[in-house]
């Protein structure tokens, strides 16, 4: 174990996690430029830098994308972070041009998803039939949820983009002069212009390297751990307890068995062949249901880090002995050149450049607005709020009131996430 190695790996652990839950915004990369903001978060008449792109009420984001023209071509809608569907709506009319187009109560065809931080977002007014997710599904940061539509209380095609706490109240993801902080967007760009497409993959930092023979003792919320992954690609499991990662290095090309002990919390085992931490690139897990060892077997690659991970299934935080065994060692200095332990990140293209796309003419021009409720007490049962008067001073307008997720779809969602 080298504590050199150690304490570098936990400063680079502070400076990645500075951020928390960041947002890339939620289109590909072939449809980005086509985006324009029409509508930010209302702050008592101004938004989030004190200027006029807003109205009364407003609890979202609302971007456009080339009106009837650019719904036609085809807007991607891509979740803006790594979460689990909870709630979808779909097969509304898509076309609306008054406002006053019923379903979804008002969102139209939606998607919610909620994050690792038990922050939910929400994917309105999307075109017919375009849903590709369902209540359940783990979906990636940048993965396909829909296409922008004109569905539900809305006057043209446009993407409302709502971001809800898990008191389940509104806030607004860009921070300002007349906004709270901090910004919820991995960098969310200039006033008037749209946040970076950057899909944001911190890397499992780890906190020791191991080799075979080796044991560690501590416990998963301990120096060195982060609270960043929570879904590792071997089971769609999802955890919300801290995690602590360990390179496992060996000379030999050999079956590696990794065991942890000393449980008093569920804890469960992963061993990743490279360290981005991304829901790929894992070789071997161990996961059982109750308060019992885990343990695990993987083929090594000489020279090669693997990463073991060990985290808390809903919250559990816990002591516990990290075991390896195996025949190899550390490489020699003469291997040094071939041994693979770079640590990288898997991020999308970022793209600043924002061009106005207003294409198309027709039903409102190129985006819609909204005009919002107050949030429900609960999530319960789709309802049709009341409806303020729409604004069109934008150019169009739409309006829409708050479509929540039953209680029904909410325990599905949590009962597929719990292991058998």
């Amino acid at each position: 174990m080298d504590p050199m190695f150690r304490l570098l790996s936990l400063l680079t652990l502070l400076t990645s996690t500075a951020h928390g839950q960041d947002f890339s915004f939620p289109t590909s990369a072939d449809d980005y430029l086509h985006w324009y903001p029409t509508a930010y978060y209302d702050h008592s008449g101004v938004d989030w830098n004190c200027g006029g792109i807003t109205y009364s009420g407003h609890r979202g984001s609302d971007f456009g994308g080339g009106s009837f023209t650019g719904m036609d071509e085809g807007r991607d809608v891509v979740a803006a972070a790594d979460g689990v569907v909870t709630a979808t709506n779909d097969g509304e009319f898509d076309r609306c041009t008054t406002g006053d187009c019923y379903g979804g109560g008002g969102f139209g065809n939606y998607v919610y998803v909620e994050h690792g931080d038990g922050k939910t977002t929400i994917y309105a007014h999307l075109a017919q039939w375009s849903v590709v997710v369902s209540p359940g599904d783990t979906v990636s940061c940048g993965q396909q949820l829909g296409l922008m539509g004109s569905s539900g209380h809305s006057t043209g095609p446009h993407l409302h983009f709502e971001v809800r706490e898990p008191s389940w109240s509104t806030s607004d993801p860009f921070d300002g002069s007349c906004s709270s902080p901090p910004s919820y967007w991995e960098d969310q760009g200039s006033h008037g212009d749209l946040p970076t497409l950057t899909c944001a993959r911190p890397p499992c930092v780890a906190v020791d390297r191991l080799t075979c023979g080796d044991t560690w003792t501590g416990s998963n919320d301990g120096p060195g751990s982060a609270q960043l992954t929570w879904t590792y690609g071997c089971e769609p499991w999802v955890y919300t307890g801290p995690e602590i990662a360990f390179e496992v290095l060996t000379d030999l090309d050999e079956p590696v068995t990794l065991t942890v002990t000393g449980l008093t919390a569920d804890l469960d085992l992963f061993a990743l062949q490279d360290p981005a931490c991304d829901g790929t690139g894992c070789v071997g897990a161990s996961a059982n249901s109750d308060v019992s060892d885990e343990a695990l077997v993987f083929d090594a690659t000489a020279n090669h880090a693997a990463i073991a991970v060990i985290d808390g299934w809903e919250g559990a935080i816990s002591p516990f002995t990290l075991s390896v065994e195996c025949s190899g060692g550390l490489p020699t200095p003469s291997d040094t050149a071939s041994t693979d332990t770079a640590r990288t990140t898997d991020t999308a293209v970022t793209d600043t450049a924002a061009t106005l796309d207003t294409g198309g003419t027709g039903g409102g021009g190129g985006g819609g607005q909204d005009t919002d409720v107050p949030p429900p007490g609960t999530a319960g049962a789709l309802s049709e709020p009341t409806r303020e008067p729409v604004s069109e001073s934008r150019g169009c307008g739409c309006a829409h009131g708050h479509a929540s997720p039953s209680w029904v779809v909410l325990l599905a969602a949590v009962a597929w996430r719990r292991r058998a």
